[in-house]
């Protein structure tokens, strides 16, 4: 208790014997108890700091605005995604629109698809698929011909990243895709992987 009525000595200048006795020790068990409450904290288990990862939060769970990377996957809103066609078949698409609606802020960067071929025929082999793509209403390319998805498209294409028109949540984005030619005889083209990867708002 010396030590801790030296510091009282000290911070009041001198002038504690000024303090009557209750005064004084009120003032020295105050000091005694914050002096002993430090020393148990500093003692005590530390907390480790806080993962890198959520120092962007403005509150525990509540995320800053930022941006992500995400896929946009189109479904085939006809015949699964399957092209099939022989010279007497007149009931099968050839044509096909893919479509996924936006959930969050996108705009898109790049195009992936996948295309498998069924050979039964052998005329399927020369096919190509084209397509427009759309943000909304908005023509995503400088020509409204097709263009060969297939080539923009493959997971080996290199320099084919895109600048798409950024599109709000409810927002369709659509790939009409087409056959290059009707294969003359009965040949299967399945595509059911089409996606866009762009960048989200969060």
């Amino acid at each position: 208790m010396a030590d801790i009525a030296s510091v009282l000595g000290s911070i009041l200048g001198g002038h504690d014997e000024h303090l009557d006795g209750e005064a004084r020790d009120a003032i020295v068990g105050a000091l005694a108890e914050v002096i002993g409450r430090r020393h148990h904290h500093s003692a005590g288990p530390h907390l480790p700091a806080k993962p890198a990862w959520r120092d962007s939060e403005l509150a525990p769970g509540v995320e800053m605005p930022g941006e992500g990377l995400h896929p946009l996957p189109l479904t085939p809103l006809q015949n699964g995604g399957i092209f099939q066609n022989s010279a007497t078949s007149a009931t099968a698409p050839v044509s096909i629109t893919y479509q996924g609606q936006l959930q969050v802020p996108f705009r898109g960067e790049r195009l992936l698809c996948n295309p498998s071929r069924l050979n039964t025929g052998g005329t399927a082999s020369g096919v190509r698929l084209n397509a427009q793509i759309f943000v909304g209403v908005a023509l995503q390319q400088a020509e409204i011909y097709g263009v060969d998805i297939e080539l923009l498209g493959s997971a080996q294409a290199f320099g084919v990243r895109l600048t798409m028109r950024q599109a709000p949540p409810g927002v369709l984005l659509r790939a009409l895709v087409t056959e290059s030619y009707v294969p003359t005889t009965p040949d299967t083209i399945s595509l059911t992987d089409l996606m866009i990867l762009g960048r989200i708002l969060h």
